[in-house]
């Protein structure tokens, strides 16, 4: 409408539009003070709190640091670093604890609490047994602590906080409800322009509501990555680590020369350094330019493959590479998908005579691409457990170690991009990871 005429329609309709837009905000201030405390703040505190646990617990935290000391009892920086996690945990149990309480939810930590206190009494175990002369082994076996009520606390409380936030949506629907009821009503008493103010009124509210999903959903993304990211990148890191310090005893050996062994070790420090230049590079370039937000292209699976192989596994691994085609997805997940499969069967595979197959399988509707390796394997009791966070599972006899973070992270981008991933025994007699997407 054009407000220039100044008649006396404009100006009933003008009024009219005004005491409808201060109605409609007298309803949406009366439904906000009505309506119950909003737990998204406290929700976010608990799950980045969570995720501190998590740092703190699993790879990198006491339980890396606690089997390091067991197994090196001369590098006491391990069992430094196992008691400043467990003191760390207490405070963030007390803090989590705080949220719980704070939600209303039902369950707490003390089994989670409990698990933390008896690794710290059994540092001193690990302790006063190493002085003792007992082999790591036998005090493996000696102060192995059970830690399952402890993790199924954890997913207790998420379970929990899920449902609290299912119900305040439930309450936020209903008032939404009200509120678009007495829209309706102002709607037949005020006809044209109250229904253009309400429809002007949603429009911004689904605008605003898709951006905002948008921002989540990408800033999820960008977590997920640098995760993953995190987790790759210590893998060359602690190569590097390990060469550097081959090249120092060959150089001491050899009175400030190196042997050919010395010289080989140089080459593979560069080529890991400027393998870990790469990761970072690729990573900021994929932020930079917000590659994670769902662009598609044509891959060439075989290529993708040999390229990652090349960067991850050693030179002399045997490896077999089946099948392969091109198909059209987020070629930046996929690789986060595979190069944690890969780097994760070279870890697994046996210490002797590794050998990995990786197979791509096409049909009408879908690729499968498996990553097999001649590891220790996964038992079948556990295979589901791997893809949940925080999930660790170890054998004694094997030193094997699964952590469940960046198989978590896996399911979840493969999932995202429309497929799933599963396990389950390779004829190689390790682990087969089998990944399908749709064409």
């Amino acid at each position: 409408m054009k407000f220039g005429n100044r008649n006396l329609l404009g100006v009933g309709l003008s009024v009219i539009s005004a005491l409808a837009a201060a109605v409609a905000m007298t309803l949406v201030i009366a439904n906000d003070r009505a309506a119950p405390r909003n737990d998204q703040q406290v929700t976010s505190e608990l799950a980045t709190n969570v995720l501190g646990l998590e740092r703190e617990l699993g790879y990198g935290g006491l339980i890396h640091n606690f089997k390091n000391y067991l197994l090196r009892p001369d590098e006491t920086l391990y069992r430094d670093a196992a008691r400043e996690n467990v003191n760390q945990i207490l405070i963030g149990l007390d803090r989590l604890s705080d949220l719980v309480r704070q939600l209303d939810l039902d369950g707490g930590f003390s089994a989670m609490e409990e698990v933390v206190q008896l690794y710290g009494a059994a540092i001193d175990n690990v302790e006063r047994l190493h002085k003792a002369g007992f082999a790591p082994q036998k005090i493996d076996s000696m102060v192995r602590i059970d830690d399952r009520n402890a993790f199924n606390e954890i997913e207790t409380v998420a379970t929990a906080a899920q449902d609290v936030l299912a119900l305040r949506a439930a309450e936020q629907s209903r008032r939404n409800a009200t509120y678009l009821i007495a829209i309706n009503l102002l709607l037949a008493a005020f006809a044209i322009s109250i229904a253009s103010a309400f429809i002007v009124l949603f429009a911004d509210r689904r605008s605003r509501g898709r951006e905002l999903i948008a921002a989540h959903n990408y800033a999820d993304d960008l977590e997920d990555m640098a995760r993953i990211a995190t987790h790759d990148i210590r893998s060359p890191l602690k190569q590097i680590a390990f060469l550097v310090e081959e090249v120092l005893q060959d150089s001491l050996q050899n009175d400030g020369h190196l042997s050919e062994d010395g010289l080989e070790d140089l080459e593979l420090i560069k080529h890991r350094t400027l393998r870990v230049d790469a990761m970072v590079e690729e990573t900021l370039g994929l932020m930079r330019t917000s590659t994670l937000t769902g662009e598609q292209e044509v891959v060439d699976l075989r290529n993708l493959v040999r390229s990652i192989v090349e960067i991850d596994a050693p030179p002399t691994l045997a490896i077999t590479i089946e099948g392969g085609d091109k198909i059209r997805v987020d070629k930046a997940k996929l690789t986060i998908v595979l190069r944690n499969l890969i780097s994760n069967a070279v870890k697994h595979g046996k210490t002797r005579d590794p050998h990995l197959k990786i197979r791509m399988v096409e049909s009408k509707k879908s690729v499968e691409i498996s990553v097999e390796d001649n590891g220790p394997g996964i038992a079948e009791e556990h295979r589901d457990r791997i893809f949940t966070l925080f999930a660790t599972l170890g054998e004694a006899s094997e030193g094997v170690k699964v952590d469940g973070v960046g198989l978590a992270m896996v399911r979840k981008i493969v999932r995202r991009l429309g497929g799933d991933v599963s396990v389950a025994a390779s004829a190689l007699g390790g682990a087969a990871f089998c990944v399908t997407l749709p064409k």
